[in-house]
């Protein structure tokens, strides 16, 4: 019976990944899947299937920042549960319990991606600097240790310009593919708002 259900689940959350997810958080929701069907403290046989889909996005969206708008994969709570049919409140509640159960934080590598895992990851610095480690990792371990010269120091300094200005054409890039998922989920919405006057209006002429 939990494999049947798992299963299921596994395919709900699959049919919404290809739709709305890239490979890395279609990934993160595929682990956090298998996580929760290895889980002792909840039984996933109990409840709807497309309560618990909805609510394994609903962790990965929270843990990965796509409920905020800057992000490339942004999603809003009304996507999640329009897809599975499901109400919002009764999907935060459910995700809770299962961030709650699985001790699921921000940065936690099984349900989040690289980025965020290294974002979310700091390392103090010679002389108490502290930076996000994918930084540290992007600066050679001969600039790190020697911090303090005036010559590393320009490099350092030089190097948080660039990032500066990939953090701003990133930004610009995000404001881009926002407008056009706005477009995107604006023609679904026409599409089927058309569908259903269709039907009304079919179902009208019948009557007649």
């Amino acid at each position: 019976m939990k494999k049947i259900q798992l299963k299921e689940i596994i395919g709900l959350v699959e049919s919404f990944s290809a739709e709305y997810l890239n490979e890395e958080l279609a990934e993160c929701a595929l682990r956090l899947c298998n996580k929760l069907g290895r889980s002792r403290k909840l039984d996933i046989t109990r409840g709807k299937r497309e309560i618990w889909a909805a609510a394994i996005v609903y962790v990965i969206a929270r843990s990965n920042f796509l409920f905020d708008k800057a992000s490339d994969d942004f999603l809003t709570s009304d996507i999640i549960c329009d897809f599975f049919n499901t109400k919002k409140t009764t999907t935060g509640n459910k995700a809770t319990v299962i961030e709650k159960a699985l001790n699921i934080s921000i940065g936690d590598k099984d349900c989040c991606t690289q980025e965020i895992v290294e974002t979310c990851s700091f390392v103090e610095l010679p002389g108490g600097f502290v930076l996000p480690k994918r930084m540290i990792d992007a600066v050679s371990r001969e600039i790190v240790i020697e911090i303090g010269d005036e010559e590393k120091s320009r490099e350092i300094e030089e190097f948080m310009a660039r990032k500066q200005q990939e953090q701003e054409d990133k930004e610009r890039l995000r404001k881009e593919r926002r407008a056009e998922i706005n477009r995107e989920i604006a023609e679904k919405k026409r599409k089927k708002k058309e569908e259903k006057q269709a039907k009304i209006n079919e179902r009208q002429l019948k009557l007649w």
